[in-house]
């Protein structure tokens, strides 16, 4: 069947130019799909942003290679309403010129609500675009036709509290992206249905974790329902909330409750009351871990699967240790396939996969973790944000996350999480992807600072100066322990102060020193979140009017040593997982010695970067050492969260 994406690829025939100019102001040639397949017909892809940027990755990468009489094919994308009008004069005279846009595709759609659309949901569109042989339809009827093909949604026959939650249950749990105009028409609908005037809409509609929140506090009255007189809200017996209602409690998005009287509770409601601690989360990791397998991703998946993975991995790998003594032999047995089984289809994945991510659109969602600067400008923009502090923990993966969120959660009840996750860069080493945090560009582009983190605070003035402020309103602070850091507070001091980029090295540190694996990663972390440190930051941003958004940039994994090679300054850069060589002889010395290790094409990295990762859960350290570490694309390096912070209004 033709899709929408054909109409595209057909230009795109290897050979055909080697420099192929594109005027993609909807960002078409972005979708993950499309990008991987033009990658895959041997074209490499560079958006057009900073002019002196793409000026030296141009030079360097490509013409160069040109003069050389290299082959090497290259599309230039342009996303600016000025169109290829805005590229240089010596490119226009070279390239072979194209112009893709979501109107040619979808023309009797209304084009300004067609473009909020995320690209996800063009293939049910374009399936439903080709049925229609009607009119022109209008903004109304667009926003109609778009949330029933794209969302299964009818407004008009949303009657009763199952038919909302239905919708809700399935949106929320999949982490759908709904544009706001069209969660705006769907509310103008509901507030007419008098049934709905008890439900606070304008928070469970859009908000993910305001309608979590609703279910957890409704809960408690439905379990009541059965043993005394209560009132609640939520239909969790009916048979299409019940199926979604087990989920979220067996992924932890839903927390059980204690519950004294459970002799007059249906069977199913136990998965929400906690009876037997210890036996309770056994049985809901050996659950999860069968969930998890089911739903593995598979050869084809999207990055957005795998985002959805990483959260899921995350709370599976807390539980396995917060239960290590409780374990069986089968359990740890279990646990160990699966463990290999993750990290192997990941690493699979990313090696075909990973070159398309780091264009992908940074909104409404960012993918990487360079892109988090210019997502945070969007909101700044949209939502006319005051001032905004970002907060880097060095080297925090989403399992250690998820335990300094309980810590969060339990002193400050009133915080809402607004949690996602991002894609680190490869190698996952600081100087690379936390440089690339700041500079809001890909490693691509600070060749000469890439072996160091010197530069960061000059990287992330200059971002935020492009974006029209001025020096004075930008600050970066390193090394920050808690709220009362003295560097923090001096920044504070400046009354023009707007961004705040901030930077906690804790866990990294824990990390290094680390010589007890897993658990004693998440023991240490979990002493430090005791220590409240984090907690007197966060409050300190918070009391200071800041809108604040944590990161990291890498995670950590568990890995056992297989030796490390003896090359002295051969090597550029050394870790346990990673190894960063200016010639590719020597990488090929060591991967001879290594032939398990896996050559890392080095997407997005300056030219002559090349990188030798260790096997799968192995690391270049003396043979049978057990360390944690990074620099690798195991799940837990690459994946890292990114969190907004902020009270519930309620």
């Amino acid at each position: 069947m033709a899709n929408w994406r054909d109409s595209i690829l057909k230009h795109f025939a290897k050979g055909i130019a080697r420099l192929t100019l594109v005027a993609d102001t909807d960002g078409l040639l972005a979708e993950e799909r499309i990008a991987h397949a033009i990658q895959e017909r041997g074209f490499d892809l560079i958006p057009f942003e900073d002019p002196v940027a793409f000026r030296y990755a141009y030079e360097s990468g490509y013409r160069s290679n040109w003069d050389a009489g290299k082959d090497t094919d290259l599309v230039v994308t342009v996303r600016s309403e000025d169109g290829l009008s805005s590229l240089p004069y010596d490119l226009l005279r070279a390239g072979r010129q194209l112009k893709f846009g979501l109107h040619p595709l979808f023309p009797k759609l209304n084009y300004p609500i067609l473009k909020a659309l995320d690209y996800t949901h063009l293939d049910a569109l374009y399936e439903a675009y080709n049925r229609y042989d009607g009119s022109t339809l209008g903004e109304s009827a667009t926003k109609d036709c778009i949330l029933t093909h794209c969302f299964g949604i009818v407004p008009s026959l949303v009657k009763t509290p199952v038919d909302l939650l239905k919708i809700l249950l399935s949106r929320h749990y999949g982490k759908v992206s709904v544009p706001d105009t069209l969660d705006s028409y769907f509310l103008q609908v509901l507030r007419k249905e008098k049934r709905f005037a008890d439900w606070p809409l304008e928070t469970i509609v859009p908000c993910r974790e305001g309608f979590l929140e609703f279910l957890q506090q409704q809960w408690p009255k439905y379990v009541q329902q059965h043993t005394e007189h209560k009132t609640c809200l939520v239909p969790f017996g009916h048979d299409d909330v019940r199926v979604y209602i087990d989920k979220f409690f067996l992924e932890g998005l839903l927390k059980p409750i204690a519950h004294d009287d459970i002799e007059k509770i249906p069977n199913w409601v136990l998965i929400g009351i906690t009876h037997d601690p210890q036996a309770d989360a056994l049985k809901r990791m050996r659950r999860l871990m069968e969930h998890f397998q089911e739903k593995l991703p598979a050869a084809e998946a999207s990055h957005r699967d795998w985002q959805w993975a990483a959260q899921t991995w995350a709370e599976l790998v807390v539980l396995r240790w917060e239960l290590d003594s409780a374990l069986s032999g089968e359990d740890r047995g279990c646990w160990t396939t699966l463990h290999e089984n993750v990290e192997q289809r990941f690493s699979d994945w990313m090696l075909g996969h990973f070159a398309s991510l780091y264009n992908l659109p940074f909104f409404p969602q960012p993918v990487m973790v360079h892109q988090v600067p210019r997502y945070l400008a969007a909101q700044r923009e949209q939502t006319k944000l005051g001032k905004i502090a970002l907060v880097v923990l060095d080297g925090l993966a989403i399992d250690q996350w998820l335990i300094l969120r309980r810590q969060l959660a339990d002193s400050h009840p009133d915080w809402l999480f607004e949690e996602s996750s991002l894609f680190a860069w490869v190698p996952t080493m600081t100087s690379i992807s936390r440089q690339s945090i700041f500079a809001g560009d890909p490693p691509l582009y600070f060749p000469e600072t890439i072996n160091t983190t010197n530069k960061e605070e000059l990287l992330w003035s200059k971002f935020w100066e492009n974006q029209g402020l001025r020096r004075d309103a930008v600050a970066c602070v390193k090394s920050v322990v808690s709220g009362t850091t003295v560097e923090l507070d001096e920044a504070l001091a400046n009354p023009s102060l707007s961004v705040l980029g901030v930077v906690v090295n804790k866990v990294d540190e824990i990390m290094h020193g680390m010589q007890l694996g897993t658990a004693g990663m998440h023991g240490q972390v979990r002493l430090w979140a005791d220590q409240g440190n984090l907690t007197s930051l966060i409050t300190r941003l918070e009391s200071e009017g800041f809108v604040i958004f944590l990161t990291a940039d890498h995670g950590n994994v568990a890995a056992t040593g297989i030796g490390s090679p003896n090359q002295g300054v051969l090597v550029e850069t050394r870790g346990k997982r990673a190894r960063v060589y200016d010639k590719a002889a020597f990488m090929e010395e060591v991967k001879a010695a290594y032939p398990d290790c896996i050559e890392w094409p080095g997407y997005g990295l300056p030219p002559g970067k090349y990188v030798l990762l260790p096997p799968t859960g192995k690391a270049f350290t003396t043979v049978g050492e057990e360390v944690v570490a990074h620099g690798g694309i195991a799940l837990e390096e690459v994946m890292v969260p990114l969190v907004r912070i902020r009270k519930d209004s309620a």
